[in-house]
């Protein structure tokens, strides 16, 4: 099954691929996890009609509305942190152009948190392991 991309979705994944380097390095030195932000809902991230029939994206963004309050407390690793607007990993599935429908790290780090969060953990554990496989 082959996914289409608008050409703003591949502009701005060839945009993203050309400053991730430099951009997630600054990101890996020293960036703490923000603190999840009280009354955070999942409001605007993603639905199954904006996310193309991509039944894993679907069961991602599903599962990342699940837990706002989780995944608001994570760093996203990608590099987008430096992006405007951006405030923890929950922002990478916000909105029509949410980073995580194209980003790998995006959607690691979701579903890692989501996993760990159905396995217990707290939030300390799901940010170490996302630290340590994405860090």
């Amino acid at each position: 099954m082959s996914q289409h991309l608008s050409r703003r979705q591949f502009v701005a994944s060839a945009v993203a691929l050309l400053l991730l380097p430099r951009r997630a390095h600054a990101m890996r030195v020293g960036g703490p996890h923000p603190t999840p932000r009280a009354g955070i809902t999942a409001a605007k991230v993603l639905t199954k009609d904006k996310l193309d029939g991509n039944a894993n994206l679907i069961t991602l963004f599903d599962g990342v509305r699940e837990i706002p309050e989780i995944v608001d407390g994570i760093r996203c690793q990608c590099g987008c942190a430096g992006s405007e607007g951006f405030y923890s990993l929950l922002s990478c599935y916000e909105g029509d152009d949410a980073m995580a429908k194209i980003c790998h790290i995006c959607q690691g780090e979701g579903r890692l948190a989501v996993r760990l969060h159905k396995e217990g953990k707290s939030l300390d554990a799901i940010r170490a392991a996302i630290d340590a496989k994405f860090g």
